[in-house]
């Protein structure tokens, strides 16, 4: 079989171009639905969504019903997966998902497509999180995460070149991960990447949200290229994902001295990153200026503070895979200390380009999914959940956020910062 070769930040759908289709040939998607025992999903239909490139939000689009193996066959018009215009190819986003099992399992992928292509397996993670109580507060015991998604004997992938050894990489599905997703009530109150069990939320992370609930979700990205007989290759990009029940956690009890406080830059008058709301919001950005690199809280008094707890941070990571976050104290604002500095990202070249080429592309997760938990973003592109411990030397009236990151000269400079949910200072 034919693999295509593309080199560092080379686009993927530029590897793979498909025969010429008119908008009202058939296309056909086709899959296999499992219990989590393993056996078929039958009878219960699938639903469909597709992402509205207007609105960029998912509508529904329809059903299937997979037969008593399992197998479904999705058929539709190409001009329904793909919009072709003179110098451009828009693939449109799908989601295909099973229906929530009794204790709030499920699955689902998303994904883009060209012409005739077969999606991952879609079958529930046989996980739930358990939740006990000990000396050091609640803790969260969780399985392993699910194997990454089979390859159909069909399919091929593509190869990365390393630039630096010529080495030839196979861009393989990845490995899910467990995360574990705390929420309070609709908003995300942290992500834990669930390395080890069990996972211990400190009383910080917790702050003093109400009734926190947590499930575990994983992940799995890919592209598999297809060549059927007498026509040219067809691609799919999908991101799997898993998702369990929720289980509660108790209620947070510390309230932060940075709650309300005032923030420059600031959107409006009110701080909408200290208001205990953990809404995402974007920091302000004037047309043809860079967004702010620096996110500066003014507390209600001089104190020491001992703990920083950043929520939903997004950022421009830098080019070459290396960045850190500060954050900083000072009485005036004008003379600052260093009251932490943490680690990022610390990628080699290599690391950097398959993270960049495996998760970078049109696949990765923008929209809500089905089950209404939220976009999860993979790569890169992780959005900053910290618990950070503060040394400070002296009191300080006013912390500042900043991300440090080297360019392509070496020099450390900030990052533009681009979303955040929420900043806590704790004395």
């Amino acid at each position: 079989m034919r693999r295509a070769l593309i080199t560092s930040l080379a686009l993927v759908t530029s590897a793979v171009t498909g025969c010429q289709r008119y908008p009202e040939d058939p296309v056909f998607v086709y899959g296999r639905a499992l219990h989590r025992d393993g056996t078929p999903h039958s009878g219960e239909p699938l639903s469909i969504q597709r992402m509205d490139p207007a609105t960029r939000s998912f509508q529904p689009f329809g059903t299937v019903s997979p037969e008593p193996s399992g197998e479904f066959t999705l058929e539709l018009l190409y001009g329904e997966a793909v919009t072709d215009t003179y110098a451009f190819r828009d693939m449109n986003r799908f989601t295909l998902a099973l229906p929530l099992d009794a204790d709030g399992s499920g699955a689902f992928v998303s994904f883009l497509f060209q012409d005739d292509v077969e999606l991952p397996t879609l079958q529930p993670w046989d996980a739930h999180p358990v939740v006990s109580m000990g000396a050091q507060g609640p803790s969260v015991a969780f399985p392993p995460a699910p194997p990454a998604p089979a390859q159909p004997p069909t399919a091929d992938t593509m190869e990365m070149q390393d630039g630096l050894t010529g080495d030839f990489i196979p861009l393989l599905a990845t490995a899910p991960e467990p995360l574990l997703w705390v929420m309070s009530g609709d908003a995300l109150l942290w992500r834990e990447p669930g390395t080890t069990s069990p996972w211990t939320p400190g009383p910080y992370v917790l702050e003093d949200f109400a009734g926190p609930r947590v499930l575990l979700r994983a992940a799995s990205r890919g592209t598999w290229i297809y060549s059927p007989l007498g026509s040219e290759m067809s691609s799919v990009e999908f991101q799997l994902e898993w998702r369990t029940g929720a289980e509660p956690l108790p209620a947070g009890t510390l309230r932060p001295l940075s709650r309300g406080a005032a923030c420059e830059p600031s959107p409006s008058g009110v701080c909408p990153w200290t208001d205990g709301l953990l809404t995402p919001v974007d920091l302000p950005q004037e047309q043809g200026v860079a967004r702010a690199k620096s996110l500066t809280v003014t507390l209600p008094q001089p104190g020491m503070p001992r703990r920083a707890v950043v929520r939903g941070l997004s950022y421009v990571p830098g080019p070459e895979g290396k960045d850190w976050l500060l954050l900083e104290g000072s009485a005036d604002g004008e003379q600052w200390q260093s009251l932490a500095r943490v680690t990022l990202q610390d990628l080699t070249s290599r690391e950097r380009n398959l993270l960049d080429i495996q998760f970078g592309f049109n696949v990765q997760s923008t929209g809500d999914s089905p089950y209404g938990d939220g976009p999860l973003p993979l790569g890169r592109k992780v959005p900053v959940f910290q618990d950070v411990p503060l040394t400070p030397t002296d009191p300080v009236r006013f912390v500042r956020l900043i991300v440090q990151t080297r360019g392509y000269n070496s020099t450390l400079q900030p990052a533009e910062l681009q979303t955040l949910s929420e900043l806590s200072i704790f004395e």
